[in-house]
């Protein structure tokens, strides 16, 4: 049993449901990106979501693209990653998951990447643009290293694809609220939840909804339905906002509140 899928159980036994927050390594800086992590997770965070930057996010609305570049010029690449997180990740008490497009861990290789998220402690690993039909490599190896996949499903996605996403998938399965890019948007939550419902048919397996979610009454309503919100978008750009306020670090943790239900 992985990491991402052991700590779901035990939600689920504690009748609780994961909030997930999702931020960019190295934005606004390294050190900074660091402090943020660290702070999330004393908070009432389940998860934390450490986005990888990359030069073309293409399902990144303008928020994180603007934040993903500002984190690659502070030198925000997987060396870095690694590095700067290895004597962090082990100290969290929440489990940690890299979000990347595939590019970069191609480039820096597949095996090495995989192996370098497991050496630092890293529950499981979601790869935006990699199609489930061409992962079997990717799947191998992380299977070996004991880390969780995470794919992502839309509600676009054709039903023997879907099929195929929940049958590999370890850990939850990433449902996509809405087409598009990230970004703060106007949801329909009797819609997301009744496509859960659908994929749920195909495997019992946790669910957690994001992209567009920058609302407590959308949490509220979306939960209903799944284990888990993800949240992006609205805590980058309130990052983006306030991060050179001297009083960041006392004010974050009372947005972060604004999700809690």
């Amino acid at each position: 049993m992985g990491k991402l899928e052991a700590y779901f159980n035990k939600l689920e036994k504690d009748n609780k449901k994961a909030f997930i927050v999702y931020v960019p390594f190295g934005f606004p800086t390294i050190e900074l990106s660091k402090r943020i992590i660290k702070l999330l997770s004393t908070l009432k965070v389940d998860l934390i979501e450490i986005g990888l930057p990359f030069s073309d996010p293409l399902a990144d609305g303008p928020i994180i693209e603007k934040a993903t570049q500002i984190a690659l010029r502070k030198g925000a690449t997987p060396e870095a990653l690694f590095t700067s997180l290895k004597n962090l990740v082990p100290v969290l008490s929440v489990p940690v998951v890299i979000l990347s497009y595939y590019n970069p861990i191609y480039v820096f290789g597949v095996r090495k990447f995989l192996k370098g998220c497991r050496e630092i402690g890293v529950a499981g690993v979601m790869i935006v643009d990699l199609p489930v039909e061409e992962a079997t490599l990717y799947i191998k190896e992380a299977r070996k290293l004991d880390l969780d996949t995470v794919f992502f499903v839309t509600p676009t996605t054709e039903e023997k694809r879907a099929e195929r996403i929940m049958e590999v998938s370890r850990g939850f399965v990433y449902y996509i609220s809405v087409t598009g890019i990230t970004g703060p948007k106007d949801l329909s939550p009797t819609k997301i939840l009744a496509n859960i419902r659908k994929l749920k048919r195909i495997r019992n397996i946790p669910i957690c909804v994001g992209f567009g979610i920058h609302r407590k009454s959308q949490v509220k309503k979306i939960l209903n339905g799944c284990e888990g919100i993800i949240v992006g978008s609205a805590i980058v750009n309130y990052i983006a906002k306030y991060s050179k306020d001297k009083n960041f670090f006392k004010k974050l943790p009372s947005y972060i509140r604004r999700f809690y239900v």
